[in-house]
């Protein structure tokens, strides 16, 4: 038991080490609230809509936050500087594990690092107060499974063990958190109760319980699902020892009575002040409400077990999927075990005290929590930390019942196996997931090759020096790197925006907002000369056109006024709108022309094109072209599409960019494959005629690409002949006819 409450507690401070402060779920929150009573303040009257550092935690019961702030005063920590390590994203992405940023609820900085000083060396003495509760709820539940099964020690270990070396457990019990009195505080009461029903009840054992009883509430509303299990075990109690109807009632009396006067003034301030004893109404207003069905509840269950064990963050950092693969084979083991260890006990009852109360208190918290999870947003596992006990003792015990009935050969191996991969994966788990979801920017060195130069400088704080474009497929990810330089720290932390421009040609780039570095790195934070590296996964929608250049508009802002930085470029010039290439979606667009054609012009293929069979003077049309990429190139191309006799100035003409400049040349991959289409306007009174249509590609120094037709032929004007456009006389001016006779009935 030593060696495993040792493991617990290193286990423990490795989590503390890797997950920054406030990233553990709602710790910012819990923060405020303690350090507003730690600095003198009195329980908050909590009002919709209006924004405090305690949000929904001031609805909760005070006793955890009392604790922390007597332990704040009595040894004088410092807070003086929270607000100025407190600093929210303003773009928090919680409980979306999908995401690859925007994970974190605060920005992180170098105030955190060691030596710890200020708010955040009391903020880490909080972390390790917590800790040190997760201890005496260890200590607990292997008193209660000890105490309520005397003759199978190696249960109460065996539980003890699934629950410290749950990658879950060290987590939360490591963090600003009330969760973390009411499941020590559930843990100590289920101890008690395992001891009244086996030694009797006392009245030292019986001021006890109720200590406890008022006390658990007072930590969280869930600790009111221990009165109506108290309440149980009196009742099986009294009819199990033949105690009098008149004792039983002393007893309970005494129970209920000082819990209530331990607890009971702060349901009455609640039912005074928001008309609700439990306070959830306004909490719930805070918080926010919703609606769900039960189909959308069990569509949650995977995710709410999941998170029983291993989900971190604010519900945003998962695993790899053999853990998981791990744990639903393994419950579906142990559970199956269960169902022998029941008819077994059945048959046998000297386990049904242990069956019937770890059912029975389960059961309640479990009620509770989906009540609750059906009026908010809640389905996370750690909210059935207060049956953790119970739960662990009858996996426990499932397990080795599974083992000993279906391979007893292997027992010695098997059945600590699962404690021992969840211990594994509860070390491996603060290095391997949370420390990279959570780590800043490195110094960087040297802009990579490939970078492309932008050098802009915003409101002479931070300079863009360069970026690296990516390229995706429609329904991929374009991985975008943006290259800054800090030029000095600013007043607030700044966010940055990546707008998508739009094309002729539809993307779908959803708009980015986040502060730099996946949302993690606050500016305020920005030591002059420090570089840095600034990655995106920008997600391309599946119906994007392709191929096509994505181009973003880039800007800081401070979101909370709402103020743009202003951009200079590199030669000190102002610039309204930095706009780059942010990369291009690949693919070849469905082409489909209605004359195929093939011409090699310069590095592309000209295969098709698409004319009007006729014109009249005055009309405007749309001549398309579509080309194959053959080669990639340097070389910024422009295409031209001319209408008459190649050797004179052309009749009608039109030059422009590839692809309306959606696609330029320098992104041409070989496979390429687009549509080009160039608009041209034929004036009133143009001559009727047939004219030869032509095109091709020339360089801004209006030198062309050479062409090579289907048979080798290589025409000297350099351009590729598409086909005939008529140019009808203009139609005559008719009078308008009278109304019909010839109307339908």
């Amino acid at each position: 038991m030593g060696l495993l409450l040792l493991t617990y507690g290193m286990i423990g401070l490795l989590f503390q080490w890797a997950t920054p402060l406030f990233e553990t779920p709602d710790e910012i929150w819990h923060v405020g609230m303690a350090a507003h009573l730690a600095r003198g303040g009195s329980l908050p009257v909590q009002r919709p809509g209006e924004d405090t550092p305690w949000r929904q935690e001031g609805s909760q019961p005070p006793l955890y936050y009392a604790m922390v702030a007597a332990l704040t005063r009595w040894l004088r920590l410092p807070l003086d500087d929270l607000e100025a390590v407190r600093l929210e994203n303003r773009h928090p992405s919680p409980g979306d594990a999908s995401l690859p940023a925007n994970k974190n609820m605060a920005l992180h900085g170098s105030w955190e690092r060691f030596p710890w000083r200020g708010a955040v060396l009391t903020l880490r003495l909080w972390r390790l107060f917590s800790l040190g509760m997760g201890l005496v709820t260890l200590l607990a539940i292997y008193g209660a499974v000890r105490t309520l099964s005397p003759w199978h020690p190696r249960r109460a270990l065996g539980a003890t063990a699934l629950v410290a070396w749950n990658p879950m457990f060290p987590f939360v019990m490591g963090a600003v958190n009330n969760d973390v009195a009411v499941n020590a505080l559930s843990a100590l009461t289920w101890w008690q109760l395992a001891r009244l029903w086996r030694e009797g009840f006392s009245w030292r054992r019986g001021l006890l319980l109720g200590l406890l009883l008022g006390l658990a509430p007072l930590s969280k509303l869930s600790g009111l699902a221990l009165w109506p299990f108290a309440a149980s075990v009196l009742l099986a109690l009294g009819v199990r020892r033949r105690v009098g109807l008149r004792d039983l009632l002393l007893g309970a009396g005494l129970l209920y009575g000082l819990a209530g006067l331990i607890a009971g003034w702060w349901f009455l301030r609640n039912l005074r002040l928001y008309g609700d004893p439990t306070g959830l109404n306004v909490m719930l207003e805070i918080f926010g409400r919703r609606t769900v069905t039960i189909g959308q509840l069990l569509s949650e269950g995977r995710g709410f077990m999941w998170s029983f064990w291993a989900v971190w963050g604010w519900f945003n950092i998962t695993a790899d999927p053999p853990v998981y693969m791990f744990l639903e084979i393994w419950l579906a083991l142990a559970v199956a075990g269960v169902g022998m260890a029941l008819g077994a006990a059945g048959r046998r009852g000297e386990d049904r005290a242990f069956w019937a109360g770890s059912l029975a208190y389960t059961g309640l918290v479990f009620a509770g929590l989906v009540r609750w999870t059906s009026l908010t947003a809640a389905s996370q596992g750690r909210l059935l930390f207060p049956a953790i006990g119970p739960i662990a003792a009858m996996l426990w015990t499932g397990w080795e019942t599974f083992v000993l009935r279906m391979a007893p050969r292997y027992r010695r191996g098997l059945l600590w196996l699962p404690a021992v991969l969840w211990m594994a994966i509860a070390w491996i788990a603060p290095v391997r997931y949370i420390l990279p979801t959570y780590s800043g920017p490195a110094f960087l060195t040297a802009l990579p090759a490939g970078a492309r130069v932008v050098d802009a400088t915003f409101a002479e704080h931070l300079r863009l020096l360069a970026l690296q474009p990516g390229r995706a497929t429609p329904g991929g990810s374009l991985r975008l790197t943006l290259f800054w330089e800090c030029l000095r720290p600013t007043p607030q932390p700044w966010s940055i925006f990546l707008h998508p421009v739009p094309t002729a040609q539809p993307v779908e780039i959803p708009q980015i907002d986040r502060h730099p570095y996946r949302g993690l790195f606050s500016t305020t934070d920005c030591p002059p000369g420090f570089r840095f590296a600034d990655p995106y996964e920008i997600p391309v929608g599946r119906r994007s056109a392709a191929p096509t250049v994505v181009r973003l508009q880039i800007g800081l802002w401070d979101r909370a006024t709402g103020w743009i930085a202003p951009i200079r470029d590199g030669h000190g010039r102002p610039v309204d709108h930095l706009i780059v290439e942010a990369g291009k979606v690949r693919g070849r667009a469905p082409s489909a022309p209605a004359f195929s054609l093939d011409w090699r012009v310069g590095p592309a293929r000209l295969i098709g094109v698409e004319i009007p069979e006729a014109v009249h003077p005055g009309d405007r049309i749309t001549v398309t072209l579509y080309w194959e990429v053959e080669a990639a190139t340097a070389e910024e191309w422009r295409i031209f599409v001319h209408l008459g006799d190649p050797e004179q100035p052309p009749r009608l003409q039109h030059d422009g960019p590839p692809a309306q400049g959606d696609l330029p040349s320098r992104w041409w991959e070989p496979g390429d494959r687009f549509a080009d289409p160039h608009p041209l306007a034929v004036p009133e009174g143009f001559p009727p005629g047939t004219y030869a249509l032509w095109a091709g590609l020339y360089r801004p120094d209006g030198e062309r690409a050479p062409v090579a037709g289907p048979h080798g032929e290589r025409p000297p004007w350099r351009a590729a002949f598409l086909g005939f456009l008529r140019v009808a006389p203009e139609e005559p001016l008719r009078a308008p006819s009278g109304p019909s006779d010839d109307r339908a009935p």
